[in-house]
């Protein structure tokens, strides 16, 4: 499909109702939200259960607080505990992986199965998003929640990335300083 709409660099972005240059932050942020979610798409082949669900479950929250986070209105409170709940959601999750995996003692090279490599990709996108939306909310105290969102599921792709490795017999792969 096609528009023609974008094709002198400037689109035009339904919520805030105007066009905006293809260049403004805001389509960084909403394009890594889609890469994150889109990356998250490969654990929909993972054999592990609890991973395909919690990465359905993270593409699910991704495309809400995309939609959330360039939205002109004030955010109200009961979305922000909505999603202060959600963030304790992920600690619990990142509490059942961790507790079946041995602590960290250094650092680890990306490597095992394809659940644990797809894991860390996500995580770093995250963290690339996570540091997008800290710019783009410095003066929008209320979408606060969504840079803690992020930095818990950059934890939990961490978590989920060695969890699934143990599970599936790999081990870690230890980086060793030389």
């Amino acid at each position: 499909m096609y528009t023609r709409n974008g094709d002198f660099g400037q689109t035009f972005l339904p919520k805030i109702n105007r066009k905006i240059s293809k260049s403004d932050l805001i389509f960084d942020v909403l394009g890594t939200f889609d890469e994150l979610g889109v990356s998250l798409g490969f654990l929909h082949t993972a054999r592990l259960p609890d991973v395909r669900k919690t990465s359905q479950e993270v593409q699910k929250d991704l495309l809400n607080l995309g939609s959330l986070i360039i939205s002109p209105e004030k955010i109200p409170g009961e979305k922000i505990k909505y999603w202060e709940g959600r963030i304790k959601e992920l600690e619990e999750v990142i509490d059942y992986f961790g507790s079946q995996i041995d602590p960290l003692k250094n650092f680890l090279l990306v490597g095992g199965c394809r659940e644990s490599s797809f894991s860390h990709l996500s995580r770093v996108i995250c963290r690339r998003l996570e540091r997008l939306v800290v710019n783009y909310v410095k003066h929008k105290k209320d979408r606060v929640f969504v840079v803690k969102y992020l930095n818990r599921l950059s934890d939990l792709l961490f978590t989920m990335a060695r969890y699934s490795n143990k599970k599936l017999g790999f081990k870690d792969i230890i980086w060793e300083n030389k």
